[in-house]
């Protein structure tokens, strides 16, 4: 009888430790800098400590007239969308006559962008007509009150096509 109670007991043991292994905390404790924390719980939600700020991936999207005011005060440019989001700024331009962007012309409407909003720490600039005329488009959408959720991840996609590495 002793020993069918201790094999009991054992099983009992065994079976509730195994239960409870998929709901272990592994989180790794680095207090230098934060940057991996893996916690498994029933909610499945892993933070790594990152704040996305190297992606194009959170849902605030802005259209800057200020800032496209600014871009279309430059002799080569006819007209400029510029759309901001996580200190990027994004410039849509319009060029006059045959002018194509270069660097000197890249770095002069970064100075524009980052004049008319200190927030910007990155200005990535296309003279492509389709991705001109979709960033109007967006722009539209944002003043005409549509929620960016609705179009974030098309947005995202555009940016990524035109500027891989953004």
């Amino acid at each position: 009888m002793k020993k069918i109670l201790i094999y009991m007991t054992a099983c009992m043991t065994m079976f509730s430790l195994a239960a409870c292994m998929n709901n272990r905390d592994n989180a790794t404790d680095n207090a230098k800098n934060d940057s991996v924390e893996n916690v498994v719980h029933d909610d499945q939600k892993a933070d790594n400590g990152m704040d996305n700020t190297d992606q194009t991936t959170n849902a605030n999207l802005d259209v800057s007239e200020k800032t496209a005011d600014r871009v279309e005060e430059l002799d080569e440019v006819n007209g400029a969308t510029v759309l901001v989001t996580d200190h990027k700024a994004y410039a849509a331009v319009d060029l006059k006559n045959g002018t194509k962007v270069n660097d000197d012309l890249k770095n002069k409407i970064e100075e524009k962008v980052k004049e008319a909003d200190t927030s910007v720490e990155k200005v990535y600039v296309s003279e492509d007509p389709d991705f001109s005329t979709q960033m109007k488009d967006y722009a539209d959408r944002i003043r005409g009150g549509e929620p960016v959720e609705g179009f974030f991840d098309e947005f995202s996609d555009a940016v990524r096509r035109v500027f891989p590495n953004a």
